[in-house]
């Protein structure tokens, strides 16, 4: 079997212009492993979205086919070079695209063929069971609570439209030119250059705005948040109302250690619960207000948290009862 096969036979084969025995050459190198099949389908796209742009190509269909011909008349009179199609080399990926180029006839497409496959590509970021954080393509850092996740279609440079399931923060690069638009819900958050976190749970949109401004809209209701200033929109809201924002919980799944600076513990179990995945409940109403103060290490087990809460409050009770935590 070939371990080499020439990229000449590849472009024959999937123009159909190849031989039987050239064909069954070309599907016993394919099925020898994994990256011969994968280099054979990127040059079979290659051609395929060069046809979908010869539409608009300065040489007709009758044209572009005696030019091929001509370059492959000369290439049968020249000892064909053969190069290994798992070698990942510039040389090897130019000469690809320039037969691609010369079946169309048209000597810039090779640009408009990686313009459009990157135009139509849509790019998923998912986080599963940890945070995740990204740089997107135009510089801006998203950070990605669990079980949340993005998608965007295209360069994500001239159009930057995210959007959002679950829970991130967006920390973006300043663009006058091309807003910062994320799609959650029903609800559209577009900002040109700030630091917001956006919250979807149970189809309530939750928008906090850390620096900057974002404009948030939905059908005719539209408001402008400014630093610390957030709004919460549930999916039969007529009407909103933006708040000030007084603390620091939005950001915690964005460092390893969050510290609570007298947070509510009603508040925190809230937090908790979420970051744990627990049910934690408060059965004694005097514990709901009491003041937390201290560092929370995410990479520490509930049962450490808990017990470091109950050493600030001594007559504080934490009693277990199977999958549910009680506070007392």
């Amino acid at each position: 079997m070939k371990q080499d096969m020439s990229e000449d036979i590849l472009i024959k084969y999937i123009l159909g212009e190849a031989s039987t025995h050239e064909g069954q050459e070309i599907e016993t190198w394919k099925s020898a492993n994994h990256a011969n099949a994968k280099k054979f389908e990127e040059v079979k796209i290659i051609l395929e979205t060069g046809k979908r742009l010869a539409e608009v190509s300065p040489l007709n269909e009758a044209e572009a086919w005696e030019k091929f011909k001509e370059i492959r008349a000369t290439a049968q009179r020249e000892p064909a070079k053969v190069v290994p199609m798992n070698r990942n080399t510039s040389t090897n990926w130019l000469r690809i695209a320039a037969a691609a180029i010369l079946v169309l006839g048209g000597g810039w497409i090779g640009y408009a063929l990686y313009q459009q496959n990157a135009a139509n590509q849509v790019v998923n970021i998912q986080a599963n069971n940890q945070v995740r954080v990204d740089t997107l393509p135009d510089g801006s850092v998203v950070h990605l609570n669990k079980n949340s996740g993005i998608s965007y279609t295209g360069t994500f440079k001239s159009k930057r439209v995210i959007t959002l399931t679950g829970e991130a923060f967006f920390d973006v690069k300043h663009n006058e030119a091309a807003p910062f638009t994320v799609h959650v819900n029903d609800v559209t958050i577009k900002d040109v250059g700030t630091a917001f976190n956006v919250k979807s749970k149970q189809r309530n949109t939750e928008i906090i705005v850390e620096s900057g401004i974002v404009q948030v809209s939905r059908s005719s209701n539209a408001v402008r948040l400014t630093r610390n200033q957030m709004v919460s929109i549930k999916p039969g809201d007529k009407q909103w109302k933006v708040e000030e924002n007084t603390d620091n919980l939005y950001g915690y799944y964005r460092d390893t250690v969050y510290n609570a600076n007298a947070v509510p513990l009603s508040r925190l179990v809230g937090l908790l619960n979420q970051a744990y995945g627990a049910n934690i409940k408060i059965e004694n109403a005097a514990m709901h207000n009491i003041p937390i103060t201290m560092p929370i290490k995410w990479t520490d087990p509930l049962s450490n948290v808990l017990a470091a809460i109950k050493n600030t409050t001594p007559t504080m009770k934490i009693i277990e009862v199977g999958n549910t935590v009680i506070i007392r």
